[in-house]
């Protein structure tokens, strides 16, 4: 059982040696209430989950192999996961207000802007931002253009680079590839031509 935090760079998955595998992915911020710890303590970290919940950990590892079905698994979560959140934890006005504008225009240049109008300083505003999401304000809107771009391509159609590349606020098409590069470990021809399962999952022979 482990607890995977934010991640900017890509993560290779042995699934011949899986019978199966069950998880929670929390919307940005969402798993402050679940965690002692800031967020960034996980950013790109792969963290077995007994060391953040102790003796809790086994006992739900436990309880989940003695269920018999998969609702029965994820009932056995959701119950332990509603069991902790007996005091929600609220985040920061300024960062639910950012993620909000982020969601709505993911480029860098909307960093500066967007702090002015949360009414705080940049350090200040980037140090609450990376203790509650587990990234900088600048790579959370890398990724989530990188994600824009998923989107985008996820079609059968033939893509136009050069427009996807405008469109998503990348300087060129040399730019968006460099990026694509960092965050998936291809490029974005290879992404396509591996017919991914998901967005964000690609087989790998």
């Amino acid at each position: 059982m482990l607890v995977v935090g934010m991640r900017s760079r890509f993560g290779i998955v042995d699934t011949t040696i899986l019978r199966s595998i069950i998880g929670v992915v929390f919307r940005p911020g969402g798993a402050r209430p679940f965690f002692d710890e800031s967020a960034h303590c996980f950013y790109n970290e792969t963290v077995p989950l007994d060391q953040v919940w102790g003796l809790a950990a086994s006992d739900l590892r436990d309880r989940l192999r003695e269920a018999s079905t998969v609702a029965e698994k994820f009932r056995v979560l959701e119950v332990v996961l509603l069991a902790r959140l007996k005091t929600p934890l609220e985040l920061h006005s300024s960062v639910r207000y950012a993620l909000g504008e982020f969601m709505l225009v993911p480029h860098i240049r909307s960093v500066l802007d967007v702090t002015r109008e949360a009414g705080l300083s940049r350090r200040r505003f980037a140090q609450l931002f990376r203790e509650q999401v587990g990234i900088t304000p600048k790579l959370y809107c890398r990724l989530h253009r990188f994600q824009s771009v998923l989107h985008q391509i996820a079609s059968s159609m033939p893509v136009d680079w050069a427009d996807v590349a405008l469109a998503g606020g990348y300087y060129d098409q040399a730019h968006l590839k460099h990026e694509f590069y960092d965050f998936s470990g291809m490029s974005p021809v290879t992404y396509l031509s591996s017919s991914p399962r998901s967005l964000t999952h690609v087989p790998i022979e």
